[in-house]
């Protein structure tokens, strides 16, 4: 969108990153790893692997209050890494966030990754985990009471995760229907496929290509490992006709500088015009996902405290 170009202009400490960063900045590389849980004061995380999907074990880390009695609503996190990286690691320190001051529970989603497995694998997987969280016998093994909120999110490819499984759910009938969706720098379309109203709305991914962590080329290469047709649904949400009935709420952090950034825009249009509750932080300047890159910096942490705000809204 023409009118949002400016929100692209360069924060000064992402200008030419990471060499005008404060002096001890911590910056984290997306990975795959798995590492031993670190405990936390005020906080109980075990992992739980009750789920398959094509015979092999999706691995799920809960995050729990130790102050928490009884059932709780539940924060289903997809974590990003544009289908082939990432993994529990790349949000711990989210999900740890959310859980200290949200009354909720959260699993996060070790999904399969490509190229080693291509779309739609971790999207299947993901969708193995939301039919077994909604069941009775996995709200029982995980101690959450859905009907006290349930939602569904991510960021950058979980937040496109997220779409794609709320279209699912609806169509196969899986419920309960989650009642917030969150979507964190997230992806709706691939650029091939935009339709032609579109056109002239979604203009960030082809005019931003100089920003730290997301650029035209690293979309390219993600969408050429990850495999999935263009057109298809599941990865290109944005081509459903309707999106009614996909939840109740919907929160949205944008980031300017970010080529994702008109796609995510329209689409919180697009939902809110459905009849769906839509609220969004737009930050200006600051590229994708830039909490996940530097969470200690005081626009990340405003950032992820914004994300913790967001789901307390999406449960209310």
């Amino acid at each position: 969108m023409a009118e949002y170009r400016e929100l692209a202009e360069p924060h000064p400490r992402w200008v030419n990153f990471p060499n005008n960063l404060p002096p001890g900045t911590k910056v984290d590389s997306m990975t795959r790893d798995h590492l031993p849980i670190a405990p936390q004061d005020g906080l109980i995380i075990d992992e739980l692997d009750d789920v398959k999907s094509d015979s092999e074990t999706i691995t799920l880390r809960r995050y729990r209050s130790t102050k928490a009695g009884g059932p709780l609503p539940l924060l289903l996190y997809i974590h990003g890494g544009g289908f082939v990286t990432g993994g529990l690691e790349t949000d711990d320190y989210m999900c740890r966030e959310i859980v200290l001051h949200v009354p909720v529970l959260v699993l996060s989603v070790k999904y399969r990754l490509a190229p080693e497995h291509p779309f739609p694998g971790g999207f299947l997987d993901c969708l193995e985990v939301v039919k077994w969280v909604t069941s009775q016998q996995g709200q029982e093994k995980t101690n959450a009471d859905l009907s006290k909120g349930f939602v569904v999110g991510g960021t950058s490819a979980g937040g496109n995760f997220t779409a794609g499984l709320a279209h699912a759910m609806l169509e196969q009938n899986i419920t309960p229907q989650p009642t917030g969706l969150l979507f964190m720098a997230s992806s709706f379309c691939h650029p091939d496929v935009r339709a032609p109203q579109y056109l002239s709305q979604i203009l960030s991914v082809d005019e931003v290509d100089n920003a730290p962590g997301l650029t035209v080329k690293s979309i390219k290469y993600f969408a050429e490992k990850y495999g999935a047709p263009p057109d298809d649904k599941r990865y290109s949400p944005l081509l459903y006709t309707s999106r009614k009935g996909l939840a109740k709420k919907v929160f949205f952090q944008i980031c300017g500088w970010d080529p994702r950034r008109d796609e995510a825009i329209l689409y919180r249009a697009l939902l809110e015009a459905e009849g769906i509750e839509a609220r969004e932080k737009i930050y200006r300047g600051l590229p994708h996902g830039f909490w996940t890159t530097c969470p200690e910096l005081k626009e990340s942490r405003d950032a992820i405290g914004d994300t913790v705000e967001g789901v307390r809204w999406l449960l209310s």
